[in-house]
C-alpha cells in the first residue's frame, strides 16, 4: 500500500478500517501498512520530494567525485545542502593569458524545470579548503590570487579577470580568495544578498562552481586542478512551469 503525497491530514483509515465508524480492535497488517506509507510521505515531503507532482520534487545532483547532497524542507520550499570534499575544478588558462584569467567551471546541482526563485544562497570554504593541485607558477601560482562563486552560467574563456553576471548570480564571486604554499589561507565565504528569479522552463537551470584568477601572474599557461572543500546551501523554489 502507498500513500500520496501529503495533500490532506490522515484520519487513521485504511483498507480494512473506518477510522469514524469500526469497533476499536488491534491494528491488522493493512492498518500498519498504510501507517507506514503515511509516515514515509511525510517524511520524503521533508525533504521537499513529491512523487505526484515534478514542481514540488527535488533537483538533480551531478555525479562528481567528492559531492553529496542533503536536502530539506517541504514542497514549497527547498533547503539544498551541497557538501564539496576536495572536488576537482580544472583550470584553463585563457586564449591570451595577459589578458584572460584562468577558469575552470563544474557543474554541481540541476534544477526541476520551471520558474525559479532563490531565496538565500551561501558558500563557505575552510582554512585550506581551496588548494591548488600543481602549483608552482607552471599552473596555478603557490600564492594566486582567485575568486570563486556559483551562476546559472558555466564560465568559459573571456577577456577579464573576474566572474561575470550569470557566473556567479546564484552566490555571488568571493574576491580574494588568496593562496599560500598552493591552499587558502582563511577562511572564504559568500552570501546572496537579494532573491534571484530565473526561468528554467525551457531548459532546467544549472548552478555552477565557478573559478577565475585575478590576475595574469597567478597562473602560468598550464592547466592545473583546483580542489575544493566547502559547503554550498541554497534555499529555493519553483513558482510554476509553462
Amino acid at each position: 500500500m502507498s500513500a500520496t503525497y501529503p495533500g490532506l491530514i490522515w484520519d487513521g483509515d485504511s483498507n480494512t478500517r473506518d477510522s469514524d465508524n469500526a469497533p476499536r480492535r488491534s491494528p491488522d497488517w493493512q492498518d500498519w501498512a498504510r501507517l507506514v506509507a503515511e509516515v514515509a510521505a511525510v517524511q520524503r515531503s521533508n525533504q521537499g520530494y513529491d512523487p505526484d507532482n515534478a514542481l514540488n520534487s527535488l533537483g538533480t545532483l551531478a555525479s562528481v567525485t567528492g559531492l553529496t547532497v542533503v536536502e530539506r524542507g517541504n514542497a514549497a520550499v527547498h533547503k539544498t545542502i551541497l557538501t564539496l570534499d576536495e572536488v576537482e575544478v580544472t583550470m584553463t588558462d585563457g586564449t591570451t593569458p595577459a589578458t584572460d584569467a584562468m577558469f575552470g567551471t563544474l557543474a554541481l546541482y540541476t534544477f526541476p524545470a520551471g520558474h525559479i526563485v532563490v531565496l538565500g544562497a551561501h558558500e563557505v570554504f575552510p582554512l585550506a579548503g581551496i588548494e591548488a593541485e600543481t602549483g608552482s607558477g607552471t599552473g596555478l601560482s603557490d600564492t594566486a590570487d582567485l575568486e570563486v562563486g556559483v551562476g546559472t552560467t558555466a564560465r568559459a574563456n573571456g577577456t577579464n579577470f573576474t566572474l561575470q553576471t550569470a557566473e556567479d548570480n546564484i552566490v555571488p564571486g568571493q574576491a580574494g580568495i588568496d593562496l599560500t604554499a598552493k591552499t587558502s589561507d582563511a577562511i572564504e565565504s559568500s552570501q546572496l544578498a537579494a532573491a534571484l528569479f530565473f526561468d528554467g522552463s525551457a531548459s532546467a537551470a544549472v548552478a555552477n562552481l565557478n573559478a577565475v584568477t585575478l590576475d595574469d601572474a597567478d597562473a602560468g599557461t598550464v592547466a592545473d586542478v583546483l580542489k575544493v572543500s566547502g559547503t554550498i546551501t541554497l534555499l529555493w523554489t519553483v513558482q510554476g512551469d509553462d
